[in-house]
């Protein structure tokens, strides 16, 4: 597919079929990640490829357990909406791949430098925003380019990290920290392109 056509093709897809991801075209998706721009070329990431269908449905239950602690009185005019927020926040939970990424904090030149000033690597950190996550939305951007070239559904899930801690402890994430899950599988509809945004309401040309 063309770039110009494959960016307008991807879109979010959260009900897939049942059908096995062939560990080639898996392994295609995973190689384009990697191929991301990171700085200094520090790659401060890694991916966890999970499809153990029970570990997969530990995750769901760690998502929803959690939100259920912290909205224990909910009531019952706003039941609903915690079961939206439950059913989005594990949708990863309907496809038969999931990918967990990682990072891990990028240490900069500049970090040398802060035993000679009052200030902390946290809030070097803060000023730059971040860079190790930055580059892990770039991991997952041409990740999921790739999944659309292959033919495949992809959905980008942020909800789930309310259960960060619990996830990590299944997943066995070391000394990595869950940044985000990518759900992968064969999409049971084909999805519209995406329409172009207006580029007058979003873009600002400074002279």
């Amino acid at each position: 597919m063309e770039f110009s056509d494959l960016v307008f093709a991807r879109r979010t897809v959260r009900r897939f079929t049942p059908e096995p991801i062939r560990q080639a075209t898996l392994e295609k998706i995973l190689r384009a990640g990697l191929a991301a721009p990171s700085p200094n070329n520090s790659v401060p990431w890694s991916i966890s490829v999970v499809t153990n269908g029970e570990t997969i449905q530990k995750m769901r239950e760690a998502v929803h357990e959690k939100l259920d602690l912290m909205f224990p009185n909910v009531s019952a005019d706003n039941k609903p909406t915690l079961d939206k927020v439950k059913i989005f926040s594990s949708i990863f939970a309907n496809a038969p791949v999931v990918l967990a990424i990682f990072s891990k904090t990028y240490r900069a030149p500049i970090h040398e430098l802060l035993s000679e000033a009052e200030i902390s690597s946290e809030q070097i950190s803060k000023w730059r925003r971040y860079p190790e996550l930055q580059a892990t939305g770039a991991l997952v951007q041409n990740m999921l380019l790739a999944a659309t070239d292959e033919g495949l559904g992809s959905c980008w899930i942020s909800g789930a990290l309310v259960a960060r801690k619990e996830l990590e402890e299944i997943l066995g994430a070391g000394d990595m920290r869950l940044e985000t899950l990518v759900a992968l599988g064969h999409q049971d509809a084909q999805p519209h392109p995406k329409e172009p945004l207006d580029l007058e309401y979003f873009v600002n040309y400074i002279p």
